[in-house]
């Protein structure tokens, strides 16, 4: 049977002879009401915590339920996570060793055709080097024989200056003044007994041209022909060094030249 405070305050009793007080029953049953009402609300509070703790607990258990789920999630993923990367990186490994064979396969490929280019291109310059040598000991050999022909052909020159130099001196030391002084009288005669005659009259006959030398023309020769007989006595000194030099060599290196050995 449920009893609120109302009932309890309302309550009444049978009146009988030496029964309770009144004023102490009234008081007891007041303070018994308010006590009940306030055990009723205390009662209805405790019930509200508990209907709230209760969905606190449910909410709880669902939020621990998720999260259960969500570490069972995390885990899995976690764990496809852990594989996928092992995968790769033994995937990534694998391309890694297969492309650094590739770039030493490349590498030694390319070492291997840059040092054949190199051997090739010291071939090529060896192989000009003895060229230009062999050149340049042509061109030393034509330039030596044409020095010993501009050497002829200057000593040519300067017989054939000391020539006309000696044979003008000749002509000049034969040349006599007298006879040709005969000469001359003799054809005036003649043109004077030909006028009287008045026969045409024929042209005189031309006389020797009498050769000028000036004593200019004698000293540049002679200074011309000093001059190309010291440098032809000059270079024919050298040549006979040289031909010393080239003979020393020759016994130092076993009769061979630098040129033959190219």
């Amino acid at each position: 049977m449920r009893i609120t405070p109302l009932e309890i305050k309302r309550k009444t009793f049978e009146k009988k002879l030496r029964g309770f007080d009144k004023d102490e029953v009234d008081a007891f049953l007041a303070s018994l009401s308010q006590e009940w009402e306030r055990l009723l609300n205390e009662n209805n509070e405790l019930k509200i915590k508990q209907e709230m703790a209760d969905i606190e607990i449910k909410k709880l258990r669902e939020v621990e339920n998720s999260l259960f789920k969500t570490l069972k999630t995390a885990e899995d993923t976690g764990a496809n996570l852990i594989d996928q990367a092992n995968k790769a990186a033994e995937l990534h490994l694998r391309e890694a060793q297969m492309n650094s064979e590739v770039v030493m396969r490349e590498t030694r490929s390319k070492a291997t055709r840059i040092i054949e280019e190199a051997e090739n291109q010291a071939k090529n310059l060896i192989v000009e080097m003895q060229d230009i040598i062999q050149d340049l000991a042509k061109n030393y050999q034509s330039i030596e024989n044409h020095r010993d022909s501009l050497i002829g052909e200057l000593q040519n020159i300067i017989l054939d200056i000391t020539d006309r130099i000696n044979r003008a001196s000749n002509q000049k030391r034969n040349f006599k003044v007298e006879d040709h002084l005969i000469k001359v009288r003799k054809q005036v005669h003649d043109t004077r007994s030909l006028i009287d005659k008045e026969e045409p009259i024929a042209p005189p006959a031309p006389l020797a041209p009498i050769p000028q030398i000036s004593k200019d023309d004698v000293a540049a020769t002679e200074k011309l022909t000093e001059f190309i007989k010291s440098k032809a006595t000059t270079s024919k000194k050298t040549e006979s060094k040289n031909k010393e030099e080239d003979g020393s060599v020759k016994d130092e290196s076993g009769d061979v030249s630098f040129f033959d050995q190219i």
